[in-house]
């Protein structure tokens, strides 16, 4: 029971700080202000972990501090688990950094294909139901890297655009293939590594 109200807690904190990392790359990928609602909020709780890293980046258009903070804070997140559940006991140091590393990126990457999925669904229920709304904009903004490619080759049906449809039926297509994959490769590394 304390295992599970650990991972309800845990979860929800490292889950939710990786996702404002990734918000905060999306924004600047696109080149969205953070004077928009919730902005100064995405801004003030990345930007003092992710602007001492910056400066030994190159500079791109794509933000990589807060990717490797997207990574770091799900590799603790990991490390916690691993304590928590006692698998850390079992493992040798290599063997515990690797499942560290290596999960943190799995599970980031998770956190941002949850974040795509609901901001895929935000925008389509934006255009729908409220497309004057004032952070319409700013969602369809963060989601256009990924509608897209699928307009490209998905048409424009009676007017309704399904490219959104075709990107949360791929999403969810690769939650599953990656939730395989992501215990598959945990359960590799704690077996290739125990004892």
């Amino acid at each position: 029971m304390g295992a599970a109200i650990f991972d309800l807690i845990a979860a929800t904190v490292f889950n939710g700080w990786t996702a404002l990392f990734w918000l905060a790359f999306l924004m600047r990928w696109q080149r969205v202000s953070f004077f928009v609602p919730g902005g100064a909020f995405i801004a003030q709780t990345t930007e003092w972990a992710a602007a001492p890293v910056r400066r030994w980046l190159p500079r791109t258009r794509l933000d990589w501090s807060v990717t490797l903070w997207a990574w770091w804070v799900q590799g603790i997140y990991v490390l916690l688990r691993a304590v928590v559940l006692g698998h850390a006991a079992s493992l040798p140091p290599v063997g515990l950094a690797i499942a560290v590393v290596v999960g943190g990126a799995i599970e980031a990457l998770y956190v941002l294909g949850h974040l795509v999925f609901w901001l895929t669904i935000a925008s389509a229920l934006l255009s729908w139901v409220q497309p004057r709304a004032p952070l319409a904009p700013v969602v369809h903004a963060l989601v256009a890297p990924f509608l897209q490619p699928i307009q490209r080759w998905v048409p424009v049906v009676g007017g309704v655009d399904l490219s959104p449809v075709v990107l949360l039926l791929l999403l969810n297509l690769l939650a599953i293939v990656g939730g395989e994959v992501r215990f598959a490769v945990m359960r590799g590394i704690l077996a290739a590594t125990a004892g």
